[in-house]
């Protein structure tokens, strides 16, 4: 082990020395690289560039040109007028053409190089001492080293093969835990996705199952409806029956439609949502004729999505405007964009019934109800489609409102324009 890093440390000062020479040799190739532009050329431009303007007095250039940096010599119409200073150090020249008082000519400059500087005496020390000082360095490490690896060599070995075997036991060990654990979570997660679908299967099955028996409900107590021997208590009865089987058979029909809107396939494609909302708004106004209510819907919102899909986040939302505002004698339902923290929020705005901003993030759960049925129908399925939908859109659904004060539902999608 000892002559082992004896032959390590010998590379120490090698490496030390290359990495000085090379970190010098980059610093002098940097100081010899000319200007990627020189000044002469830029003065040359600017003057002509003036010239183009007011013409210039020719005696006045060569003076002026004479002082700028890397100039030795300057020509105006073959004439030289100053220079040559440097003319062993010429490295190229440059000319331009110029209006002056006497007509146009040619202006050339003669430009020189500068040559690297030598590197001085102190330099050259700097770097002699920086190589003294890492050989130095080197060796007393060296020493350190060497003695630490003796001191080693002197215990009693230990039996290599048992070491690497006590590590490859516990990297295989390891190993086998991860993939355990790779192996159970993708089992959970299939079990996870199985449990879904046979809850979904199992919600749109019932759902389904219940239509038959409710009709069958719904028809006979109708049939006792128009009995005439039942008296006023029985009527009752049958007309608290039949309420009943109403609002089961909208929890039925409202189930079945969550659990279509969560299944199908999406088809995405360019979708007008001003135009789906003027749809709405007029099945509203067709049902309901002799309301005043004034709807504004701003014009040009397009996005990305399922039309039919977005066409039930519409008219759901609207749907629930047109509701609650029924109690007040004229009212405003809007449909617009906005910003929101730097991303377009569609939104639907009115002024009536409102909710308790406490209960904001709650409306969004299937079966949740602000209102009860003697103040406003529904069944609290429609907010909880919306929010599965514009989910499977990439999107959200957040709502603000004051009781009394009105509400405004705002919603994104992956894409909007």
């Amino acid at each position: 082990m000892a002559k082992s890093l004896e032959r390590i440390t010998l590379l120490i000062p090698v490496l030390i020395v290359t990495g000085i020479t090379l970190a010098a040799t980059i610093v002098i190739a940097t100081r010899m690289r000319p200007p990627s532009t020189p000044p002469a050329q830029a003065v040359l431009a600017e003057i002509a560039a003036v010239s183009e303007k007011t013409p210039l007095d020719p005696m006045l250039i060569a003076p002026l040109l004479a002082h700028v940096e890397g100039v030795s010599g300057v020509h105006i119409a073959g004439h030289q007028m100053s220079g040559p200073v440097r003319a062993a150090e010429t490295a190229m020249q440059i000319c331009t053409n110029v209006r002056t008082t006497s007509g146009p000519m040619t202006i050339c400059v003669d430009t020189y190089r500068q040559r690297a500087a030598l590197l001085s005496p102190i330099a050259i020390s700097a770097i002699a001492a920086s190589i003294l000082a890492a050989i130095v360095a080197t060796l007393l490490v060296r020493r350190a080293i060497l003695r630490t690896a003796t001191a080693i060599d002197k215990r009693e070995p230990l039996l290599a093969t048992g070491s690497l075997a006590t590590l490859d036991a516990s990297v295989s060990r390891l190993l086998d835990q991860v993939n355990e654990n790779e192996v159970t979570l993708r089992r959970r997660t299939l079990e996870l996705e199985s449990a879904n679908k046979e809850l979904e299967a199992f919600t749109f099955s019932a759902s389904h199952d219940l239509r038959a028996p409710l009709a069958s409900i719904d028809g006979f107590t109708q049939m006792m409806m128009e009995d005439a021997k039942l008296d006023e208590m029985s009527r009752d009865c049958v007309h608290w029956i039949r309420d009943a089987c109403s609002q089961m058979q909208d929890l039925v029909n409202g189930l079945l439609q969550m659990s279509r809107f969560s299944n199908a396939e999406i088809e995405r494609e360019e979708v007008d949502l001003s135009q789906l909302a003027r749809s709405v708004a007029d099945g509203l106004r067709q049902r309901e004729p002799h309301r005043s209510v004034e709807l504004r819907i701003q014009e040009g919102i397009v996005v990305n999505g399922d039309r039919r899909l977005l066409r039930a986040v519409i008219e759901n939302l609207m749907s629930n405007s047109w509701k609650f505002t029924r109690k007040h004698p004229h009212a405003t339902i809007e449909f617009g964009v906005m910003e929101e923290h730097g991303r377009r929020a569609i939104y639907v705005r009115d002024d009536g019934a409102g909710f308790d901003p406490g209960y904001a993030d709650k409306m969004f759960r299937a079966f949740q109800r602000l209102h009860t049925r003697q103040e406003f129908e529904g069944t609290g399925i429609g907010l909880a489609t919306v929010e599965r939908i514009l989910h499977r859109h990439g999107g959200r659904i957040w709502a603000e409102g004051e009781v009394e004060k009105g509400a405004t539902f705002y919603f994104t999608t992956a894409h909007a324009s």
